[in-house]
Parts: structure tokens; sequence; C-alpha cells
């Protein structure tokens, strides 16, 4: 089954990354201060991103062996995202930012290309403005949930989960702090309280089912999250804790409700908003950079410019993501050990020694 309404949340979610990102660099970069990078723009998106994934992914498990579902995750993610570097390399070279942009791309590393949890050293290059830190904890937790699938694609999932968000929900009160940092080290990552909207989404899968009368008090309990997060004085775990639940909540409702028509145009651009994500800051800076150069800081047309460069230019790269993506989804289904057998058996068939005949 499709979820149609999944698309909705993932348009929302990729758009208000976009706005977050506007507000943070029109203010540095041109010193104008949309106020769009605070209380519920600032920590929602991300969340519900990574909450839609436990819940997308907990379902392509059910129906895919772990093997072949970590071979697709791996073609979903690191094209796109080798796209999106490349783009950003060619914006660099032709100066399009800084004197220092154009020498960055010098300096990137395997860690980088793999996306590999090396934490943060200081001035590690950022070619997609920084958004790559949910990238790591993406592909780690991918990763995880195959590993989830060995054991059992049936109840282990969630029990797996569950037990995972208790060690998280004891870390935080014996060791509040600890781990929880954007750009993970691999040693410390599974102890990050970034992958608790995750975990929930893949709770969320098993009581999807649920009866949607219960919206009365999913509803409340959402929005009751969402307001003690600007409201109240908690940690920053906390704070994500409470941001993962009401994404969770966001996920089930859209989940339960009835689902839109396939063919709605707002719903198809979901496709798209994985390459939004990826490419939307080159494409800011592409405006922002050019304007502080030609002296037209403080003026609120750049900001416009910008957001609508960021988001038009970002679902084009999207559709050119999606392209990439249909072609090389495909392979995902070869079976790689019968392969590897019909070579390593040709190789054998070329090694033995062969009869001479008609001597």
């Amino acid at each position: 089954m499709r979820y149609t309404n999944i698309q909705f949340l993932r348009v929302a979610a990729a758009v208000g990354v976009v706005l977050y990102h506007l507000g943070a660099h029109a203010h540095v970069l041109v010193g104008l201060d949309p106020h769009l990078h605070h209380n519920i723009i600032a920590g929602f998106p991300v969340p519900l991103f990574f909450a839609v994934s436990g819940f997308v992914l907990t379902h392509a498990l059910r129906t895919a062996p772990p093997g072949r579902f970590l071979a697709a995750r791996v073609l979903r993610l690191y094209p796109g995202y080798w796209l999106a570097l490349l783009g950003a390399a060619a914006l660099m070279r032709l100066r399009v930012f800084t004197e220092y942009h154009r020498w960055l791309i010098y300096f990137v590393d395997a860690n980088a290309v793999a996306l590999w949890p090396c934490g943060d050293p200081g001035g590690a290059p950022r070619f997609l403005g920084g958004i790559e830190w949910s990238l790591v904890y993406e592909m780690f937790l991918s990763v995880a949930l195959a590993a989830f699938g060995l054991v059992g694609r049936g109840r282990a999932v969630p029990a797996l989960a569950a037990a995972w968000l208790a060690v998280l929900a004891v870390k935080m009160i014996a060791l509040p702090g600890y781990g929880f940092d954007a750009f993970a080290h691999w040693s410390t990552i599974a102890l990050s309280a970034y992958s608790v909207p995750f975990l929930l989404g893949v709770l969320v899968y098993q009581v999807h089912g649920a009866n949607r009368r219960w919206a009365w008090a999913v509803g409340p309990a959402t929005a009751a999250c969402l307001y003690a997060t600007c409201t109240r004085p908690v940690t920053p775990e906390q704070n994500w804790t409470l941001l993962g639940l009401a994404a969770a909540g966001t996920v089930w409702l859209a989940v339960v409700l009835p689902q839109a028509d396939a063919r709605n145009r707002l719903a198809r651009l979901g496709d798209c908003t994985y390459g939004l994500f990826l490419f939307h800051v080159p494409l800011m800076f592409a405006v922002f950079y050019p304007a502080a150069r030609l002296g037209w800081a403080g003026r609120w047309e750049v900001v416009w410019l910008a957001g609508v460069v960021s988001i038009g230019g970002g679902l084009l790269f999207g559709r050119l993501e999606c392209a990439l993506h249909a072609r090389l989804r495909p392979l995902a289904r070869i079976d790689i050990s019968a392969v590897a057998r019909r070579l390593v058996s040709r190789i054998a068939g070329w090694l033995r020694p062969r009869t001479l005949v008609g001597r």
C-alpha cells in the first residue's frame, strides 16, 4: 500500500528545512533576519523526516530480505548525495561562492564520501551546508534496521526498537548529553538521542492499523508536544525527544486518515524532496554570495530570490535525482550470492586442467 499522505509530510518537512536555512544564512550573509529559524521551524522538520523514514523503511523491510533492503537504501542515499557533491563542487570551481570555497573541494575525504560517522573534526568541509549530519544518521539507522531484520522481520523489529528507546531513555537520565552530537562519532552514535524520532517511526508502523478514532487523543498530544518545545525550559535532548514524539504522532495521523489521490501534484512532489533537501543550501549560497559581492546586502529581494531559487532549483535537482534512482533501483534486485557463485564457478572452470583430445 502507498501512503500518499506521507508525501505531503515530506514536502512540508523539506520546505521547513529550506526556511530554517534561509533565515540562518540570510542573517549571516546579507544582514537580514526573517525570523524563520526559531521554535518549531528550527526543530520539527528533521525529526519529521526521521520519523517518516522509520515508518517507510519498516514497511519496506516487511517486503524485502535484509540484504536487498540494505542494497536499496545504499542506492537511494548515495548516488543522489554524490551527485549533489559534484554539483556543489562545480559551483565552487566556478567561483560562485568565495575563494575559500574554491579551494575547499581539495579537502574532501573518504569519510565525507562514505557518510562515515567520524565526529566533527575541526575545519571539516561541509559541501552541502551541513545537512550531511542527518544523512550519516540515516545510513547508520538503515544498517541497524537491516540488522533487526536478520533477527526477525515480525515482532523482533518493534521489540528491538523499543529496547533501544529504553536504553536511550536510561542514558538521558544517567548521562545527559552524552553522544548528543549532530556529527556523530561511530563510538557514540548508537547512544545518540537523535535516533529517537526514527525509532518512534518504527513503532508507529506497528500500530498504524489502529482505529482512527484514536485521532481525538493523538492530535492534541502531538500539539501539546510541540507547544512544550516552544514554551517549556527543557534540555536539548528532551526537546529533541518531544519533537520526535510530535513527529511520530504526525506520521500516525497522516497514515490513518483518508489518503489523498496519488495523482495529486503536491503529493507527487514528495518524490523530489530528497533532492531538494540535498541541494538547497548550495543554491541558496549561489544567490547570497554574489548578492553580497554586488553590495545588495540588506535588501529583502535577495532573501525572496534565494528562497525561490532554493525551492525551485532544489525540486528540479530532485527530479534529476529521481530519474537517476529509477535507473539504479533495479540493481537492488540482483542476487549477489548467485552472481558470486556463478563467477566462482566460471573461474574454477577456467583454472581446471583441460584434457587434451586427438593426440
